[in-house]
């Protein structure tokens, strides 16, 4: 920037989204690059000027021309889409009447906070204070809460506070719209005195072009976002005044070069591709991880489970949820004869029997039951057959697996566990088999419960005690691997 100039903007250009359609097509368009976004509102484009010390620009235009969105973009509140603004010194924005006070402080407290906020001391405050209030005409209400004052008078205050501290860029957005006559009066006298110490460069939005007239040195004008002119204040005026008369813009130079639509050069940084890239990478390994954890949920939790208890504890616990069963089902079981259930299990695994037929054998040995008691105790058999059946099965296998991994090459794998890990496709087959089996003796205790017009959501309570069962029973096992 050169040495003489203290606000450049060079091509400057501001974006907004509005809202895009939230529908399920419409989100899976964008996504896939299909549709285009067509939310993208641009409130400047391609705004360039330069002030140097001492000047006043004065910028006019309609409501929605982009004024207060570019001062809001010098003041740094706002980070342009394109383009750079170059500035010097210290700058003060009058953006909006409350900003920068706290509603519960008193006038006198604001005055010290709003000037912390510009960066001045508490001494140089302290010399400029009674400048402040009295200007502000203030006095008699220092000591009051700021939140019981009027728009007019917290325009008064701000405008002091950043008038009389004297930064080296004030930015006025109608600021002189308010207040009361005499204020206005006041205030046009203080820019002016501003403007001719040659200190300070003030931006100034208004509608009032008198004032523009009086106070600029320069003026800028603005429509939908273009810059219009950019010159005297006579010559932006006049321009100006006839258009609100006639409503056709003059086809000037510098509206005949902005863009329709400027160019997004924030969109296309390194950096935001890199953040981008990097977060749908997250985004699919946190998909990815999800996936794995629910298709290995029950390993994984009867592997926890098997690193912090014994196999005492995972079999006690397990029979803790087996009993659970039996009382759902009412079933006295201390006649049952468990070695039938044992014997039972190698011939249900050379297919010389059935879960069904093990468990007719027991109650037949344990005693007479009545037609209601027969089905629940049969359903109870059942799944015990189905229990010694299943061990047996994982009993085979982990000693299957055991000499697998003895014949492997030394080094190969790093323990049993790993091993067996890499073959849990065999235990997965295991468990569906067993929980097909399962399942046919919930649907019996479904229908009896249904036929008798009892509730049957007992089916599902045991269900869920077996899956319970069942993972701490996949523990033994994996205590077994070990």
């Amino acid at each position: 920037m050169e040495e003489n100039k203290v606000l450049v903007l060079d091509d400057v250009s501001v974006r907004y989204r509005k809202q895009d359609s939230r529908s399920t097509s419409d989100i899976v368009k964008r996504i896939l690059g299909k549709s285009p976004r067509s939310n993208e509102f641009w409130a400047l484009k391609n705004v360039s000027f330069s002030l140097e010390k001492g000047d006043m620009l004065g910028v006019v235009g309609k409501n929605g021309a982009g004024k207060s969105t570019m001062m809001k973009a010098i003041s740094g509140t706002l980070t342009p889409a394109s383009g750079t603004i170059e500035k010097k010194g210290r700058i003060c924005a009058l953006l909006e009447l409350g900003t920068g006070f706290d509603r519960e402080m008193t006038v006198r407290e604001n005055v010290y906070l709003r000037g912390a906020f510009m960066g001045y001391s508490r001494e140089f405050i302290d010399s400029k204070y009674d400048e402040i209030i009295d200007f502000a005409d203030m006095r008699e209400f220092q000591n009051s809460p700021f939140r019981t004052l009027s728009s007019g008078m917290k325009s008064r205050i701000a405008f002091a506070i950043a008038s009389m501290v004297e930064p080296d860029i004030i930015i006025l957005d109608e600021i002189f719209a308010v207040g009361d006559g005499d204020f206005r009066k006041r205030s046009q006298q203080k820019m002016q005195s501003i403007i001719d110490s040659g200190d300070t460069t003030a931006l100034m939005v208004s509608h009032s072009l008198q004032t523009v007239r009086n106070q600029c040195n320069k003026v800028l004008w603005l429509d939908k976002g273009r810059m219009v002119m950019f010159g005297k204040p006579d010559e932006v005026c006049d321009a100006y005044a006839e258009y609100l008369n006639t409503g056709k813009l003059p086809q000037t130079e510098s509206l005949k070069n902005t863009q329709e639509s400027p160019r997004n050069k924030l969109k296309k940084t390194t950096g935001k591709v890199v953040a981008e890239v990097f977060v749908y990478f997250m985004l699919i390994m946190a998909a990815v991880l999800g996936c794995f954890v629910w298709a290995q949920y029950d390993l994984l939790k009867s592997y926890y489970y098997a690193q912090n208890m014994t196999p005492e504890q995972i079999m006690q616990v397990a029979g803790n949820y087996h009993g659970e069963i039996d009382e759902l089902l009412e079933v006295d079981t201390s006649r049952w004869d468990y070695n039938i259930f044992k014997e039972g299990a190698q011939r249900i695994i050379n297919e010389e029997a059935t879960y069904t037929d093990i468990a007719k054998e027991v109650l037949l040995q344990a005693g007479d039951l009545s037609r209601q008691q027969y089905k629940k105790a049969l359903a109870a058999a059942e799944i015990e057959a189905i229990k010694y059946s299943h061990m047996a099965r994982l009993d085979a296998l982990v000693e299957e697996i055991r000499a697998e991994f003895y014949s492997q090459p030394e080094g190969k794998y790093r323990s049993l566990m790993v091993y067996a890990y890499f073959n849990c496709d065999r235990f997965y087959d295991l468990e569906e088999a067993c929980e097909n089996d399962m399942q046919e003796v919930i649907e019996e205790i479904r229908a009896f419960q249904r036929k008798a017009g009892e509730p049957e959501e007992l089916a599902d309570r045991v269900w869920n005690a077996y899956k319970c069962e069942k993972t701490y029973l996949l523990s033994y096992y994996c205590v077994k691997l070990r």
